[in-house]
């Protein structure tokens, strides 16, 4: 049965002697190959153990890697792994809450050059903003910052139908930047054009 050593420790010790892997070999009284093995992977018979022990003149306990060693470096990798994950997971959370900040959008609706309302919506990124007009339109809107500082607004334009309930009726993606507005313009069911202004606003 092969045990597991310390195969630095044994290194280090016969290169203090200045020995030889060949005279270390010799005076444990062991192959030249045993040594070659023991010093690459660390694996060596009792037999072995006791042999370089009494070469190197101390306990063959001295040269075996204790479980409560080999347990703790484990556990210490885990620890450390583990750290790292959390650190980049911490990382990618301020990033995306430092670069992610609400947008304020002005939202207008009119039909033939009157006002039907008018109203300021506060946008956290990726969530969606909702206005509606005297219960016959409702609009969803969502608003992002591209990387070249414009603006993308996922809009849903919805009419009040009855026995229908709201009805999508438009759905444009719109792409403007902050302080100019881009609009959105169609003919409810009744035949009124109806045109919605939004300006995000910084």
């Amino acid at each position: 049965m092969e045990v597991k050593v310390n195969a630095q420790k044994i290194t280090s010790l016969r290169a203090t002697r200045a020995w030889s892997q060949q005279q270390l070999a010799d005076i444990a009284s062991v192959s030249l190959r045993t040594i070659q093995r023991i010093e690459k992977s660390g694996n060596a018979s009792h037999e072995s153990v006791k042999s370089l022990s009494a070469a190197f003149s101390i306990r063959p306990e001295d040269l075996l890697i204790q479980e409560t060693q080999k347990f703790s470096l484990e556990k210490l990798g885990k620890r450390y792994i583990a750290a790292m994950f959390a650190l980049g997971a911490a990382s990618l959370l301020y990033a995306s809450l430092s670069s992610a900040s609400p947008i304020m959008l002005k939202v207008e609706a009119s039909s033939n050059n009157e006002q039907l309302a008018s109203i300021h919506l506060l946008n956290e990124e990726g969530d969606h903003s909702e206005m509606r007009v005297e219960n016959r339109l409702k609009i969803d809107i969502s608003a992002e910052q591209t990387p070249e500082n414009q603006i993308r607004l996922k809009t849903r334009v919805y009419e009040f139908k009855e026995k229908l309930g709201y009805v999508n009726v438009a759905s444009p993606i719109l792409l403007t930047e902050f302080n100019k507005s881009a609009g959105i313009k169609f003919i409810a069911a009744d035949g009124v054009p109806i045109e919605i202004q939004v300006t995000p606003q910084n």
